[in-house]
């Protein structure tokens, strides 16, 4: 007997076949016929004006197409009032994120997909996934139950303010294109729903360069380029990801050669495009002799010619963007400190792993803060490293960099050292005048007597000059009254 497929009435009109529509890149179909009533043939794409690539996607689409069709409503156009969570999250995404954020679209579609799949209790009974709720459902109360949620579901207090701060934004983005009238995170213009306060990060890399040294040991070729990029130019992971050849200015390479021979400019860059920034701002980072290693490392294809401009740096093989280095970081991490790696049947790690991790405490990110501490302790000028690093102002760069122990400990000492060297210098300079006033001839008893004597004969002549010029002068006053 001939097992039958069950593809909840779904099918690919493609030449693939069956056992690969999960994977093939053609687009899912609808195929649906209630008792009694019209067939309908859709096309998933078309109706979700986007291209669905996972299976599961493209299920739960048509499980909401089934449920309209069954009460008569598919085709016709929903009021306002009943969007929901998740529609406003797709239309956040395309309309202004993909827009003004293309960098940020992957992480935002998690972040979102996260709160959507959040479940919530309903003030009337029940419970359902915060992206099924209605806009107009959604309260101030309804925000601080997302909040208890997240906590519970063992979300630190860093991903659940992120999470909130997603969400306000885009409530703020929906009320400015006016999706809804008012934001459940204010009430009569004042801010009800507050994130928590975070301890600022100060975590750098301990010890002498050992941990550093320790974990580019243990990173594969690709990562620890990254990691070597990062504490060069003090770059975001994403910025890395999406840096192309195009974006690295000053290097020439001349294939004519054998091997080809690469010459750097006496200005070489790096140029941060605004569209792939946070602060959405252009910047140039000088292009150390570090980085200039490892740049040229990657300048090459599999065939020995340099990549076409529109590809990675930080690519695979054949310079196609990575995605994500969440897994390579976190493997490389727990073996540079002696823990291997376990992962369960989702790839998350192990228990034992995770709590492993999170007493190392070390995140890729915080090699951007490693990079500007270290040009700050090296002597590089405050608005330099402000620049370099992206900030909108000296203070937040102030608060971001942080020193570790042993430089701290250093600049104690160097300190102590400094004052030590003054109170020598002032000991040594008096302990010289004491000398030198020991050493001066005294003056003979006569000469002093001589001395003396002219010193008052001095004083008399000057004395009687200026006694005999007042009497001339009185004496000519005189003489010109009487006459």
């Amino acid at each position: 007997m001939t097992r039958r497929h069950r593809n909840h009435n779904l099918r690919k009109r493609c030449d693939c076949p069956r056992r690969l529509w999960p994977k093939c890149a053609h687009s899912w179909w609808f195929n649906y016929q209630p008792k009694g009533g019209t067939s309908f043939r859709i096309s998933l794409d078309k109706h979700a004006a986007k291209h669905l690539d996972r299976k599961a996607d493209a299920e739960s689409l048509a499980a909401t197409i089934r449920t309209e069709i069954d009460a008569g409503t598919y085709g016709q156009v929903a009021p306002i009032s009943e969007m929901t969570l998740r529609e406003l999250a797709d239309v956040y995404l395309d309309r202004s994120v993909a827009v003004d954020h293309p960098a940020s679209v992957a992480e935002c579609r998690s972040r979102l997909n996260v709160i959507c799949g959040t479940v919530l209790p309903r003030p009337t009974g029940g419970a359902a996934p915060f992206g099924d709720w209605r806009l107009v459902d959604v309260t101030t109360d309804t925000i601080e139950r997302h909040r208890e949620a997240r906590r519970a579901a063992g979300t630190g207090l860093a991903g659940t303010n992120r999470s909130l701060a997603r969400l306000r934004a885009m409530y703020n983005w929906a009320v400015r294109t006016g999706y809804v009238e008012h934001t459940p995170f204010k009430r009569q213009g004042e801010a009800v729903v507050r994130l928590q306060r975070e301890a600022p990060r100060s975590r750098r890399l301990d010890g002498d360069r050992d941990e550093e040294a320790r974990l580019l040991a243990a990173c594969a070729p690709h990562l620890r380029a990254l990691v070597e990029a990062a504490l060069a130019t003090g770059c975001r992971v994403g910025e890395l990801l999406s840096l192309t050849w195009q974006q690295v200015v000053g290097l020439t390479i001349d294939v004519t050669k054998t091997p080809p021979v690469m010459t750097w400019a006496p200005r070489s860059e790096i140029v941060m495009l605004a569209s792939k920034t946070k602060t959405q701002r252009d910047r140039r980072i000088p292009i150390s002799t570090r980085l200039k290693a490892i740049v040229e490392m990657r300048a090459l294809d599999p065939n020995g010619q340099p990549f076409a401009s529109d590809l990675f740096v930080f690519g695979n093989a054949v310079g196609e963007q990575v995605g994500s280095i969440k897994r390579a970081w976190m493997t490389a991490l727990l073996k540079a400190n002696g823990v291997d790696a376990e992962y369960n049947d989702k790839a998350n790690l192990s228990p034992k792993s995770r709590a492993a991790f999170a007493e190392i405490n070390l995140h890729f990110h915080d090699l951007r803060r490693e990079a500007g501490s270290r040009w700050l302790e090296g002597g590089v000028p405050l608005h330099t490293v402000r620049d370099w690093l992206g900030h909108t102002s000296i203070a937040q760069t102030s608060t971001y960099l942080s020193g570790t122990q042993q430089t701290q400990h250093g600049a104690m000492t160097a300190f102590e050292a400094r004052l030590a060297d003054l109170e020598a210098a002032a000991k040594a300079k008096a302990a010289a005048a004491a000398a030198k006033a020991a050493t001066k001839p005294e003056e003979p008893f006569v000469q002093q007597c001589a001395t003396e004597v002219k010193k008052q004969h001095r004083k008399a002549v000057s004395a009687g000059g200026r006694q005999h010029r007042t009497l001339n002068k009185n004496a000519g006053e005189r003489q010109t009254t009487i006459m």
